[in-house]
């Protein structure tokens, strides 16, 4: 378990360090993310890598992670909460954000689909 966390936090600072250099508007974690999933992708086939880099200790480590994925919400809601007063003040324009998102959200995935539906026609009943 050490290890997968050492390997996790090290893709964090790494993210951190790219994020702060190149100024890119890009979030840190979501660099350590992706630093992560590439380590995912090449360990394997890097055979001079030690045994515990290797092994599943770092799946547990992340699946353990996601698990107690709830926990680091609440900072996120105690933060919230101290600032309820600044959210009155802009309800309308939270609201707004929020419903103008979401139909873009809803939008962009429902022509994602239509455009992807069409590399991949619907199975006719000879072929279930």
């Amino acid at each position: 378990m050490v290890v997968g966390l050492a390997v996790v936090l090290l893709c964090q600072l790494l993210g951190e360090i790219f994020a702060y250099t190149t100024h890119l508007p890009v979030p840190a974690p979501v660099v350590g993310l992706v630093l992560l999933f590439g380590f995912f992708l090449v360990r394997d086939r890097w055979e001079w890598l030690p045994f515990s880099l290797r092994s599943e200790e770092i799946d547990k480590t992340c699946e353990t992670l996601v698990q107690q994925m709830a926990l680091l919400f609440v900072p996120a809601g105690v933060g919230i909460v101290q600032r309820l007063g600044i959210l009155e003040a802009n309800v309308v324009g939270v609201l707004a954000i929020i419903v103008v998102t979401t139909g873009f959200s809803i939008a962009v995935t429902a022509y994602t689909f239509r455009l992807v539906s069409r590399w991949f026609p619907a199975p006719t009943e000879s072929q279930e």
